[in-house]
């Protein structure tokens, strides 16, 4: 029996994103997450209640009340008890921050193209690590020949259509010296399938770390807004301004999970009564008779880590969720790509 499972994700961001930070005295009112070195990132917290967020409000859209209670109680036995059980057991899943890996950016011939450098790689190969991906070999060889390569100034692209004047590229109003390399294309033959072909039709420019800061702060959309007044239609607040991770935007992140560890025998009775108590009588004995069937059968399979894994990913449907703020302004987006 499993003790511990991994899985890499892949977050790649649908419509503009908004994990916010909370208001800012810098530039911006509202920025983005960012990382220790100032990258746009999704911090893990964020992560895991979007991700518990969107399994409970699956479970509320059960129309049959036992089933629903069943599905509760599943999302608590994976993500951890709701605060009044918060210190019977822990959660059996934990999620890292999202990294950037790659970002699009203004082309001068292409419309856009993806930008990454060896800083952001390394973002993945240390997630491919972690989760002892498959593939981590093979990419490390292949930033290790980008970063003999790419200089100051210069950049390597998959695909000559980018190229202006011959021997330069323009991305984000930035010109940098360019030549089409062949690793990039097997850099882009590694990537799972969606993005893969996203990096394929656009193409994929490596910059390097002395540039892609500033690529990267060219990227991001600054969204300005203002308040209406319900009845009058005319400004009644602002004007501030928002920060946006651009569209079709990949982020990695890695799920690490363990068995459950919660004695379900103990706390069998406490769930049932808490569970259950709302429905009427009949109802009430068929569900707590249900839920101590569920929880002696599928809770043992969740003594296994890969099953855990297997049941946030599977109950996903589709394979999407909504986060950060502006979810209602159809900000948030974004597609998960186990790879």
């Amino acid at each position: 029996m499993s003790q511990r499972d991994a899985k890499l994700i892949l977050l790649e961001s649908l419509t503009p994103l908004h994990p916010g930070s909370g208001r800012s005295s810098a530039y911006v009112d509202l920025p983005v997450q960012r990382d220790e070195f100032d990258f746009p990132t999704i911090w893990s917290s964020s992560l895991k209640g979007a991700l518990r967020s969107t399994l409970t409000l699956s479970c509320n859209g059960i129309n049959d009340a036992v089933e629903r209670a069943k599905c509760r109680r599943k999302v608590y036995l994976v993500f951890g008890p709701e605060t009044d059980e918060a210190s019977d057991y822990a959660s059996a899943v934990s999620i890292l921050d999202a990294r950037l890996v790659l970002i699009p950016a203004r082309s001068l011939r292409g419309v856009w193209t993806y930008v990454t450098s060896p800083h952001l790689l390394n973002y993945l190969l240390t997630y491919m690590e972690v989760v002892n991906h498959g593939k981590r070999n093979d990419l490390a060889k292949l930033v290790e020949q980008v970063k003999g390569v790419v200089k100051d100034g210069t950049a390597i692209i998959s695909k000559p259509d980018l190229l202006v004047s011959g021997n330069s590229i323009v991305i984000n109003e930035l010109e940098l010296s360019a030549t089409q390399d062949a690793t990039l294309s097997q850099l882009i033959n590694l990537l799972p399938g969606d993005i893969r072909n996203i990096a394929s039709e656009r193409g994929l420019t490596v910059v390097s770390d002395s540039n892609v800061q500033e690529v990267v702060r060219r990227s991001l959309i600054i969204q300005p807004r203002i308040r209406l007044g319900y009845a009058t239609k005319t400004v009644s607040g602002g004007p501030w301004e928002e920060e946006y991770i651009p569209q079709f935007t990949v982020l990695a992140t890695a799920l690490l999970c363990r068995e459950i560890r919660v004695d379900v025998d103990k706390k069998l009775n406490d769930w049932k009564n808490k569970d259950c108590k709302d429905l009427k009588d009949d109802e009430k004995q068929k569900c707590e008779s249900e839920l101590e069937n569920f929880l002696r059968g599928k809770s043992s399979d969740l003594k296994n880590a890969g099953k855990v894994c297997d049941e946030v990913l599977s109950d996903l449907r589709p394979k999407s969720l909504f986060f950060g703020g502006k979810e209602t302004i159809g900000k948030g987006l974004v597609k998960i790509i186990e790879w």
